[in-house]
């Protein structure tokens, strides 16, 4: 509901506009009226006013002057002037102020409902539009972290972006950095229990550490922060103050920093975090790629038993040996041991994989390769048999969101190969059960629609799946038993029974009796009516 302010020095003017406003039909709640500027000013200030209807010739305090005080306030509200005929023109140097509308005197209350309607629909379209800048904000905010960790990403594996490109991005994500802008850099690894949490809790934990690395580094550094492609935290930093020669360099203060950070993460989260720190900076943004690749080396020659390490890496890193993984692509493929059900071949070519992964010093592009082609056999595996690779086993062992460090390939491939043939195992022994159920629906629903969608829906299975697991189970396709078996049932009903031929086609799931008398000639070679003579 609005509130609309009424201003005139003659009250009985006031009391006529306010009779002429039909409050209900435009969704006014309250008018206040007022009988001099200072007076309407007053209230103004006290009460939340929509719209403001004021005369222009005033003692003491003019309609201009009072449309001035009100527009000094900086609240947004629609003004409406009133004047006589003689002061038309004069009323027009109230434009200035933002008028939204003007009167004449006397006011016709036609023009007045029209004005105010018009008001009342602009102030409910601003409403709507702030309300959904409000949540375009909300949205951008939440938002903002994923943005600039994507960006930094791009910059860590020199992924082309222009300067001026660049540039723009820093200023919309609100980045504080700049081109030839010295900056250090350090990762953090989660290890142990921290490292083997659900996704969600995982992140959190993440978030925490992030939240700390900000309270650490804040006073003296702007912080950028991403996950990596190795779901290592990456942190970029700079100075926020240029750097004094009797002070220390920004790598030794960031140095301190990061070990406190290490303290202080470990003693909250309960678990252990080893952290790569650069010992030299670079500049930004071209050096920031090769600045990242020390690092990440560097945290990649920490082994998995040295939890919670804290290691500075020097130095240029060393040429990344890019090549073919031989074990991925020598025959037998994964695919093709899974599909004949070589599961220990299948396993001991996953130790082949990962054991020529973990000897060479591979980039992690490498990883990522062998997850793409592991999951890809697994994938084929889980739709031959009607399903999603999200059935087998929990939930977060699926498919992977992203591209996993190696620990976490390894522990996923072989967790998924235990989970297909745990199942596919299992699916053998319940396939002679699974048969029995099938011909028992069969038999007790021959008149009627039987289908393989049919069947597999009441059985609780996906029609594929189904078909294959009874062909695997009897030798032969579904649709070709529920025929026989009619078939059959129709050959046994017209020699014992003295039903009549439509009668039997409806007790065998058929409406129509041509197609019926087609179906078993073709079946018997001869209609029913010859068979039952001959029998």
């Amino acid at each position: 509901m609005l509130d609309v302010l009424i201003v005139d020095d003659i009250p009985s003017q006031v009391d006529s506009f306010a009779a002429t406003i039909p409050k209900e039909e435009l969704g006014i709640g309250r008018i206040h009226k007022a009988y001099s500027g200072k007076e309407a000013l007053q209230l103004y200030e006290e009460q939340t006013i929509h719209i403001v209807i004021t005369d222009i010739r005033m003692p003491e305090m003019s309609g201009i002057e009072l449309i001035r005080a009100i527009r000094d306030l900086g609240r947004q509200v629609k003004i409406v002037v009133i004047s006589g005929y003689a002061d038309f023109e004069y009323a027009k140097s109230v434009v200035p102020y933002n008028t939204s509308g003007y009167l004449m005197k006397p006011v016709n209350p036609d023009q007045m409902r029209e004005t105010l309607g018009k008001l009342v629909e602009e102030i409910a379209a601003e409403k709507k539009q702030q309300q959904q800048q409000q949540r375009d904000g909300y949205a951008f905010r939440e938002s903002l972290p994923a943005l600039q960790g994507e960006l930094l990403n791009r910059l860590l594996y020199g992924k082309g972006i222009s300067n001026t490109e660049l540039e723009r991005k820093l200023f919309l994500l609100g980045l504080p950095f700049s081109p030839q802008q010295e900056v250090g850099l350090f990762l953090v690894r989660l290890e142990g229990k921290l490292q083997d949490y659900e996704k969600l809790d995982k992140e959190l934990v993440e978030y925490a550490v992030t939240n700390m690395a900000e309270e650490w580094l804040r006073d003296a550094f702007h912080v950028w922060f991403c996950r990596d492609h190795n779901e290592y935290l990456v942190f970029l930093v700079s100075s926020k103050e240029e750097a004094d020669e009797n002070g220390p360099t920004l790598q030794n203060a960031l140095e301190v920093r990061a070990a406190a950070l290490k303290r202080k993460a470990e003693s909250l989260l309960n678990g252990k975090v080893s952290i790569a720190l650069a010992e030299n900076g670079a500049y930004f943004p071209e050096g920031v790629p090769a600045l990242y690749r020390s690092v990440i080396d560097g945290m990649r020659g920490i082994e998995e038993a040295q939890q919670g390490t804290f290691l500075r890496i020097a130095g240029k890193p060393e040429p990344v040996r890019v090549g073919t993984l031989t074990s991925l692509y020598r025959p037998p493929l994964l695919i093709h041991l899974l599909d004949t059900g070589n599961w220990t071949q299948a396993e001991e070519k996953l130790n082949e994989i990962f054991a020529e992964l973990k000897s060479v010093n591979y980039p992690p592009e490498h990883a990522n390769e062998a997850y793409f082609a592991i999951a890809g056999a697994y994938q084929y595996m889980a739709h031959k048999r009607g399903k999603l690779l999200s059935e087998f086993g929990a939930p977060s062992f699926g498919l992977m969101p992203a591209a996993p460090c190696l620990k976490q390939l390894e522990k996923w491939a072989f967790f998924m190969l235990r989970s297909l043939r745990e199942q596919t195992e299992e699916s053998s022994e319940k396939r002679t059960g699974l048969v029995d159920r099938v011909q028992k629906y069969i038999e007790a629903n021959m008149n009627d629609q039987l289908s393989l969608q049919t069947i597999a829906a009441h059985i609780g299975l996906h029609p594929a799946y189904l078909s294959r697991v009874y062909r695997a189970g009897t030798g032969s396709n579904l649709s070709d038993y529920i025929l026989r078996y009619k078939m059959e049932m129709a050959s046994y009903l017209l020699r014992n029974s003295d039903k009549r031929i439509y009668e039997i086609a409806q007790i065998v799931g058929y409406q129509a009796v041509p197609h019926f008398i087609k179906r078993f000639k073709a079946f018997s070679n001869m209609t029913p009516q010859e068979f039952r003579e001959r029998s």
